[in-house]
């Protein structure tokens, strides 16, 4: 039987602390080839202006930008410190021309309709507390014929997969909030009836070995 979803916000996982142990399980991450830019790639999201909300350290956006040619990139974050850890990255990488990193909420993204070729996030959605208002932001500020890309933990992964996923952590601190995000994390089930109450017209819900993606092209 699946456990009740228990949510959980930005305001539990926030901090400098909390910012330097993450910006290290994700470059680790990056060294092993565990971020999950070849799948944003395989979507379609190859080309043009990305916007990465939840941006975090940077390093999915970044590794997205040196895997494409002639591409920008924005990361809006919520947290001051992941920000100023994307913008050093963002420098020691020589993409500082290429990308900017902000400040901002996806509850109120700053920016104009149909502004994006690209939106992507990856694990922040089971943070969002208005989940149905940012996918609606998200669809505003992509472009007609543009891709979304949205990807995420779920609730419902075995024993193994939870195990896997615990071994590679290093710090007290992520594991804990790993095994939080899980338990905050949706189904499949959960998610589709989510999507069913905005427009994204053409969006899938896909099951991947540790959680689930939304994709789709806005209609032109």
């Amino acid at each position: 039987m699946i456990k009740s979803r228990v949510p959980e916000t930005h305001y539990t996982i926030s901090g400098r602390a909390y910012a330097e142990a993450y910006d290290r399980m994700q470059a680790a991450l990056r060294e092993q080839g565990w971020l999950e830019t070849g799948d944003l790639l395989l979507s379609g999201s190859t080309s043009g202006c990305a916007l990465e909300v939840g941006s975090g350290p940077g390093f999915l956006g970044l590794e997205w930008l040196l895997q494409t040619s002639a591409t920008r990139l924005v990361g809006l974050d919520i947290s001051p410190d992941m920000v100023a850890i994307a913008r050093n990255h963002t420098r020691e990488l020589g993409l500082a021309g290429r990308a900017e990193h902000l400040l901002g909420s996806a509850e109120a993204l700053p920016f104009d309709d149909n502004a994006f070729d690209t939106v992507f996030t990856s694990r922040s959605l089971h943070e969002w507390l208005s989940p149905a208002a940012i996918f609606t932001g998200l669809w505003r500020v992509l472009k007609p014929g543009g891709n979304l890309y949205v990807s995420d933990l779920r609730r419902d992964l075995s024993r193994s997969a939870c195990n896997f996923l615990d071994q590679r952590v290093n710090s007290d601190v992520i594991r804990e909030t790993l095994r939080a995000s899980i338990a905050a994390a949706y189904t499949r089930a959960e998610l589709m009836a989510l999507l069913n109450t905005v427009q994204l017209v053409g969006c899938e819900v896909v099951e991947t070995p540790f959680g689930l993606r939304v994709s789709g092209i806005k209609p032109a």
